[in-house]
């Protein structure tokens, strides 16, 4: 026999935030990683290029630190990126631990274009809210993100 279904215990995925900002999450990223195939680069490379473009970060923790991703999966997605030679690693002379991480000439180049397909992917989905409902949206979502001890006012720039 099974349990009933709609108890006052009872919880839908549907009526779970976490199941549709995920899903929203999911679908803004999708779609970005189609438009950034064209250019041979992932959205988590793209998040490493961003910063280090914008000079939020220069070795591999604060990159991690920076786009919320683990250590380890920063060195692979280094790694990748080196080989398409958009960043360096540099060395320091004395400690050879410590590491910089430099975006390269080819890389800047590549980040003017890809930051433009960036604001146009965004727009996309920001397009479906009047500019009232997308500060109010906006301020809605820093409210959450400080639920989960994540800041965002020194970070989120004016829209």
């Amino acid at each position: 026999m099974s349990a009933p279904k709609n108890t006052q215990r009872d919880f839908h995925l549907h009526n779970s935030f976490t199941f549709w900002i995920s899903r929203l999450a999911s679908a803004m990223k999708d779609t970005f990683n189609q438009k950034l195939a064209d250019w041979e680069v992932t959205y988590p490379q793209w998040m490493i290029l961003n910063v280090l473009h914008h000079e939020l970060a220069n070795t591999p923790a604060q990159i991690a630190d920076n786009i919320g991703v683990d250590r380890s999966a920063v060195t692979r997605l280094l790694d990748r990126l080196e080989a398409k030679k958009l960043v360096e690693r540099m060395h320091d002379g004395l400690d050879r631990r410590s590491v910089k991480i430099l975006i390269t000439r080819q890389g800047v180049t590549l980040m003017n274009e890809l930051n433009t397909a960036a604001r146009d992917h965004q727009q996309l989905f920001l397009d479906q809210m009047h500019p009232t409902e997308l500060r109010a949206f906006k301020t809605n979502v820093q409210k959450l993100l400080r639920a989960g001890d994540i800041e965002t006012v020194n970070l989120w720039r004016h829209m």
